[in-house]
């Protein structure tokens, strides 16, 4: 029989043989969202698609319903507006050159306000790349601007001096 291992709120469990997943499916252990995995699938699933369990005996499975928390069969992918807001500011700053200082403040901001959203939310949100991005870019314009600025400041205090 096949080694089953399952993730709840406290981690991953296992290996458990098929039938103590089935007692726990009986007692309520496990429910249809439930992660399983077993050696040779390419990766966890939830177990009411599993055929082993849906519909026999003493593995009932409720049916799931649509809507149900954790659940989001053909959801659309959703992306964090603060890494697009990042990017934008971060791009943006590089055409209008004069401006690179300014507005990599607002993309570092976003940028690392988007990570933290995207790491902490409870569902997948994509744009964890567009995040790293804008970060990146906004923190080359902050130091091109410092860099440029200390520069005219050392030639103006060398035109003036002896």
């Amino acid at each position: 029989m096949a080694q089953w291992y399952y993730g709840s709120s406290a981690g991953q469990h296992g290996p458990v043989a098929e039938d103590e997943v089935r007692a726990m499916i009986a007692s309520g252990g496990i429910g249809p969202q439930t992660l399983v995995w077993r050696e040779g699938m390419p990766s966890w699933q939830p177990i009411y698609s599993m055929p082993e369990f849906n519909g026999q005996a003493g593995a009932y499975l409720p049916p799931v319903q649509v809507g149900a928390p954790g659940y989001y069969p053909g959801a659309p992918i959703r992306y964090s507006g603060l890494a697009i807001a990042s990017m934008v500011c971060g791009i943006v700053g590089y055409f209008t050159c004069y401006f690179v200082g300014i507005l990599g403040i607002p993309a570092v901001i976003c940028g690392h306000m988007a990570l933290s959203r995207i790491d902490s939310s409870p569902f997948p949100v994509a744009g964890r790349g567009m995040a790293i991005a804008g970060l990146i870019l906004g923190y080359l314009g902050i130091l091109i601007t410092l860099g440029v600025i200390s520069f005219f400041v050392f030639a103006l205090i060398g035109a003036g001096g002896p």
